[in-house]
């Protein structure tokens, strides 16, 4: 039982990892449409969402300082 919620547990970290992954690249695609608009609209939103990133980023770094080693 112990080792069907481990594997559930590190299923679940996994896909969070995932979905992270892919909140990241979400951001970036759209940073990289709103450069090429170059409205000041589009440089505000570019702003908010470099803030968005670099905080994303810093949660994935926290996140895998704190893993155990793996093995």
């Amino acid at each position: 039982m112990i080792k069907l919620l481990t594997a559930a547990l590190e299923a679940l970290v996994e896909y969070l990892r995932f979905k992270q992954r892919t909140f990241l690249y979400e951001i970036e695609d759209e940073m990289d449409q709103l450069a090429a608009d170059g409205s000041p609209a589009a440089k505000l939103r570019l702003e908010r969402l470099s803030q968005s990133r670099k905080i994303e980023l810093q949660r994935t770094l926290r996140s895998t300082d704190s893993d155990p080693p793996a093995g």
